[in-house]
């Protein structure tokens, strides 16, 4: 299955290796997004927000071959 990840802000740097340069990666079988995370070695926390083809999905939506996923960090300023 393959899709395109982007990641931003604190997050970028958990792609590195792992999606390609084109922003692709194949999964061997379909996973939530919670379970992309995971597989990114992405934290828990800090929070995040998903987006799947420009719109807003919650962590348990199951990713489909072709999907563009992005992902945003939550930022605390002040």
């Amino acid at each position: 299955m393959k899709i395109t990840v982007h990641l931003y802000t604190v997050l970028k740097k958990y792609g590195e290796g792992k999606i390609d340069e084109d922003n692709t990666l194949c999964l061997p079988e379909p996973l939530s997004l919670q379970g992309l995370a995971a597989h990114l070695n992405i934290p828990k926390k800090p929070g995040k927000t998903f987006l799947v083809n420009n719109s807003p999905r919650p962590k348990e939506y199951i990713l489909q071959d072709g999907d563009v996923v992005k992902i945003f960090g939550y930022i605390c300023g002040g």
